[in-house]
């Protein structure tokens, strides 16, 4: 009978006391909006969760546009399927596929598409690596965003890995490489 009652005022004090829950940014949204599932997806990615995520990213893609704003939000979907599929996490690695994609999504305008193909450009374990291309899409990123204080503040650390990896690009390169890369920067603008 004394646990009866302990619960009960446990229940009681604790339901007095407790502020509301707001909760009205998910109010605004049905479950099957893609904003939710995109974030969703990157939930289940920072737990490590890949297949989890590549699910709620890939209803993202497949989803009609409701809303203003989705086709932003279905370009960095893409993105970051991609980013599974480059490393197979989750889902199965397919390099060449990856780096398609990446090129699609920087076409559309994700500058995280295009560090990922700084990246994969310059990464030993891609059959089709290739240095200058690699600091070209490194350096298309400066291109569209001249001065780091325009940068979207999502973006920020995008560009700051994108001045790391063409620093050390540029280490590696001649002069002449530098300016082929920032002819093939300018090509895919």
């Amino acid at each position: 009978m004394s646990r009866i009652i302990l619960i009960f005022t446990l229940i009681f004090c604790s339901s007095a006391i407790a502020e509301e829950c707001k909760v009205t940014y998910l109010e605004e949204l049905e479950y099957t909006d893609i904003e939710c599932q995109f974030y969703m997806g990157t939930a289940a990615y920072r737990n490590k969760v890949y297949s989890v995520a590549a699910a709620h990213w890939n209803y993202v893609i497949n989803s009609p546009l409701k809303h203003e704003g989705e086709e932003e939000l279905k370009v960095m979907a893409l993105s970051t399927m991609t980013f599974l599929s480059y490393h197979g996490l989750g889902i199965t690695q397919d390099r060449n596929k990856a780096v398609k994609s990446w090129i699609d999504a920087a076409s559309k305008g994700d500058l995280e598409a295009r560090r990922h193909l700084g990246f994969a450009y310059s990464d030993e374990k891609f059959k089709n690596n290739d240095l200058i291309k690699a600091l070209g899409w490194y350096e298309s990123i400066f291109l569209l965003c001249p001065n780091k204080d325009d940068v979207d503040e999502s973006d920020l650390g995008v560009y700051q890995d994108a001045i790391d990896g063409a620093g050390e690009l540029k280490n590696r390169l001649s002069s002449e490489q530098q300016e082929a890369a920032i002819r093939f920067a300018r090509s895919t603008l």
